[in-house]
């Protein structure tokens, strides 16, 4: 009786051996292909930035002439041509300047209250070109997305217009 009891259990450990073997071998198959995926997907990813970039560099010959976006995912980030424009209108660093105000003049843009006694304030900041932003503000409860139109006059101050806004 000893003995059956032994070869059960022998049998039983042999058979979770196997069965917890092939589960660590599936996954790591799944493991190396997924990582075979993301190096083919970053290897693309590098070859296509690499490509805006040389564009970029063609197009920005050309200061006067307002730019076309080569591709959406260059879109929050100001060409040099827009820098340079920005730059000749009074502002230093033209993006951290364009951001720091908004974020001091957010109580004059923001036309949403806050709920439950939250604050409504502006957390994220995109500059989408030399004429308009994106935001989105929350205040803990309920957010949503705004998009700016601005202006930089002479002077360096910079008048905010909301064309649109909605909450999430």
């Amino acid at each position: 009786m000893k003995n059956i009891v032994f070869l059960l259990f022998c049998a039983f450990s042999l058979f979770l051996a196997i069965y917890y073997y092939r589960q660590y071998d599936e996954t790591q198959r799944q493991l190396e292909l997924a990582n075979r995926r993301v190096l083919d997907r970053d290897t693309m990813i590098y070859g296509l930035q690499k490509k805006v970039e040389q564009r970029g560099l063609a197009d920005s010959s050309s200061v006067d002439a307002p730019e076309v976006v080569p591709s959406p995912s260059t879109l929050g980030k100001l060409s040099p041509g827009e820098i340079n424009r920005l730059k000749a209108k009074g502002l230093k660093n033209p993006e951290a300047d364009l951001k720091t105000n908004l974020t001091e003049n957010q109580q004059n843009v923001l036309q949403q209250k806050g709920t439950l006694g939250g604050t409504m304030a502006i957390r994220d900041i995109q500059i989408l070109n030399e004429r308009y932003a994106l935001a989105y503000f929350e205040d803990g409860h309920q957010g949503g997305y705004m998009i700016l139109k601005y202006e930089v006059q002479p002077t360096g101050r910079i008048a905010w217009v909301v064309l649109d806004s909605y909450q999430i």
